[in-house]
């Protein structure tokens, strides 16, 4: 696939005059995306109607509220983000989770760990060569917004997300601002989105104008991993609904009509369930190697993906890993699981890998009853499970001149990147149709 040719590092460049009329630039449409990792549905809405976002509301009004959008399975961070910007499901774009087994290379892959997820951001001394272009990037199967766009003769910046491939301009940390985010063992997350609204706000202010926008605010997501659902209201009118506005003044400043003209689309990845203490989860993992090990798989010989609520089972037939297992060995396996009494208990659904199915699927996806996730420890919150709390995200769209209000239309996150495209008018070639829009 093409590559983009974005530069991988923030540059400071001189204030660039734009040529044009303000009714040129009027009748120039753009697309602004606000990604807010990991928040549900309900709890964005809450803190919009308490009135503790006035940024937000500044910039939606107008808007069509999507009432019933969900996202993708699994709903983790990789799979969903991936399907935001591709426009496709994971077993299209080719990110079944945030943790994978790779068959070719015999490669376990955890994107949200210490020692990969930098290399999401292209910082190859972490990563080698692997790294350049960014990890995700180079997993992706399918073509992103950004490559449909470029093609098209639009632009696209794209801020601290870990998927821009393809877009004109990517504006990501360096290798020294991630050493300045640094607490303790892990990232400052609310200085990364202070640090991400910022450069976002400079790109505004001394970039050239740019038909496609996103930025993503991560904070949010990590602060409800560690304090609950009730952390992220608070952390959105502090912190996220200031930093927006902070991006609209430096739209308005740049360009009056900028705001006016533009697509808003404000949604998250996926939903999320306050953590119940289920002392049982702490050990789930260890319980399903058991069960692998009583159905005949030595160490070695199989590999668990824990996805939250959900873990994909890959099984070595004999040497190889990429032939599939003969269907008896999988459902001798699926009755082991099954047969364990703890694993029976918690245990909602194991579907098995179809040979039409993605290579990068386990050969066993086991899905976990709502509320449980492969180590759950009974404090903060978690995701990944097919349970309608983790699948709720809000989705908001303003379409200049388009409906306003609610809508009970079914809707999904793999609809945004279709609904910029048909807005800017470019085709966005295997990606799902635009989000419906009601009758007026």
């Amino acid at each position: 696939m093409r590559r983009p040719a974005a530069s991988a590092r923030w540059v400071w460049v001189p204030l660039l005059l734009v040529a044009g009329s303000g009714a040129q630039a009027a009748e120039r449409r753009r697309a602004l995306i606000i990604d807010i990792d990991g928040v549900r549905r309900d709890t964005f809405e809450q803190a919009y109607q308490a009135g503790t976002l006035p940024n937000f509301q500044r910039i939606l009004g107008g808007a069509l509220w999507y009432d019933r959008a969900e996202s993708v399975l699994p709903t983790v961070t990789m799979a969903a983000q991936s399907s935001i910007f591709t426009g496709s499901a994971p077993a299209w774009h080719g990110i079944p989770g945030n943790s994978w087994f790779d068959r070719t290379t015999g490669r376990l892959y955890d994107y949200v760990s210490a020692g990969t997820a930098p290399c999401l951001y292209a910082f190859t001394l972490f990563g080698g060569g692997e790294c350049r272009e960014g990890l995700l990037n180079r997993h992706l199967l399918a073509g992103t917004l950004y490559e449909a766009a470029a093609t098209a003769g639009l632009t696209s910046a794209v801020v601290f997300h870990p998927v821009w491939r393809g877009a004109t301009r990517a504006v990501l940390p360096s290798l020294t601002d991630g050493l300045t985010l640094l607490d303790g063992n892990g990232l400052n997350f609310e200085a990364f989105d202070r640090m991400m609204a910022q450069r976002a706000a400079n790109f505004v202010a001394f970039e050239e104008r740019t038909d496609i926008l996103t930025v993503y605010f991560t904070g949010a997501d990590e602060i409800a991993h560690g304090h609950g659902i009730a952390a992220q209201p608070p952390y959105l009118a502090t912190v996220v609904d200031p930093l927006v506005g902070r991006l609209a003044d430096a739209l308005d400043a740049r360009d009056r009509d900028w705001l006016a003209s533009a697509m808003i689309v404000v949604t998250s990845d996926h939903g999320r369930t306050d953590a119940a203490a289920n002392p049982e989860d702490r050990t789930l993992s260890r319980d399903l190697a058991a069960a692998l090990g009583r159905a005949g798989f030595a160490e070695g010989q199989f590999r668990v993906a824990a996805n939250g609520g959900m873990a994909y089972v890959y099984l070595k037939n004999g040497e190889e890993w990429e032939a599939m297992p003969a269907p008896e060995t999988v459902d001798a396996v699926r009755r082991e699981i099954l047969a364990d009494p703890l694993l029976a208990k918690l245990v909602l659904e194991i579907r098995v890998r179809q040979s039409s199915d993605s290579a990068r699927w386990g050969d066993l996806s086991v899905f976990l009853k709502p509320s449980h996730y492969f180590g759950n420890t009974g404090a903060g919150s978690h995701h990944g499970n097919a349970d309608i709390l983790d699948l709720s995200v809000p989705l908001v769209v303003v379409r200049p001149g388009g409906p306003a209000g609610h809508t009970s239309l079914e809707a999904r996150i793999t609809q945004v990147a279709g609904t910029v495209a048909e807005y800017l008018g470019f085709p966005l070639g295997g990606a799902e149709p635009a989000l419906p829009v009601p009758p007026t």
